[in-house]
C-alpha cells in the first residue's frame, strides 16, 4: 500500500470508526459524518456506495454506511494493527512518522470532540479536547506518540463506564490543533477545525477552509462541543 497525508488519515478513521468482517475482505465505516465518507471513498475506493442506516433498535436512518470488499486492503490493516471486533483489543497502529498527524487528525475526527466551557471560579473560558477508545492499552500508547510526535507531556486517561477517555486541556489542545491542522491539509471534517480555531484562538485559514467547501458543498453550523 503506498502511504501518503490522505491514506494515513483514511487509516486514523478506520480505527475509529472503521470495522474489520470476520470474512477477511469486507471493509466499512459507519458515520454520521457525510464528509469523512467521500474523503475516505474518495482516496481508498471510488467505486463504493455510501447507504443510510438505522442503529441499535432505532428504525429512524441517521448513519451513513461506507462498506466495500478490497482483500489486499484488508490484509494491510491486519498487519499494521487493525483487526476484527477491534475495539476492546487494539494495541496499536503502525504508521509511518511523517505521517502520523494525518492519521491522528483522522482519529480526532472518527472518536475525538473538543469542549469550549468557561471556567467556574475565573469565567475564563477553557479548552479540553478527548480520544476515546475501548481499549485503555491503545489510548496509552497514543498518549505516547503524541508526546513522541509533538513534545506534549500532559494528557490523561480517565474510565466513563465502557469507555476509556484520553483528555487534553487548553495548553496541550492547542499544540494539538496545531500539530494536526497544516497549511494546505486536504482531508479534515470542517465543523471540527472551525471549533478548533475558535478554541486556540487561531485565525481560520480560509484557503483551506474555502477547499473544503468546495469538496463538500457549503458550510457546516459552529458548534461549541464537537
Amino acid at each position: 500500500m503506498f502511504w501518503d497525508e490522505n491514506f494515513a488519515y483514511c487509516i486514523g478513521i478506520i480505527a475509529s470508526d472503521g470495522n474489520l468482517s470476520p470474512d477477511g475482505r469486507h471493509i466499512s465505516i459507519v458515520s454520521k459524518d457525510i464528509e469523512i465518507f467521500e474523503n475516505c471513498r474518495s482516496r481508498l475506493k471510488p467505486t463504493a456506495k455510501v447507504v443510510m442506516k438505522a442503529s441499535g433498535h432505532c428504525s429512524d436512518k441517521k448513519y451513513f454506511l461506507l462498506q466495500f470488499s478490497d482483500a489486499k486492503l484488508y490484509r494491510f490493516l491486519m498487519t499494521i494493527g487493525l483487526t476484527p471486533c477491534k475495539s476492546k483489543t487494539i494495541q496499536l497502529v503502525k504508521v509511518p512518522h511523517v505521517f502520523f498527524r494525518d492519521f491522528l487528525r483522522g482519529l480526532f475526527d472518527g472518536d475525538g470532540s473538543i469542549s469550549i466551557f468557561a471556567n467556574k471560579v475565573s469565567k475564563q473560558p477553557q479548552v479540553k479536547m478527548r480520544f476515546a477508545s475501548a481499549s485503555r492499552n491503545f489510548l496509552e500508547w497514543l498518549k505516547n506518540e503524541i508526546l513522541t510526535h509533538s513534545n506534549i507531556l500532559g494528557g490523561y486517561i480517565t474510565k466513563d463506564g465502557r469507555c476509556f477517555t484520553l483528555s487534553y486541556g487548553k495548553k496541550d489542545s492547542t499544540k494539538i490543533i496545531n500539530f494536526v491542522y497544516y497549511s494546505n491539509v486536504k482531508f479534515y471534517l470542517k465543523i471540527k477545525y472551525l471549533t478548533c480555531m475558535r478554541a486556540s484562538g487561531e485565525t481560520v485559514d480560509t484557503l483551506l477552509l474555502g477547499s473544503s467547501a468546495a469538496r463538500h458543498g457549503g458550510s457546516s453550523p459552529l458548534s461549541p462541543t464537537i
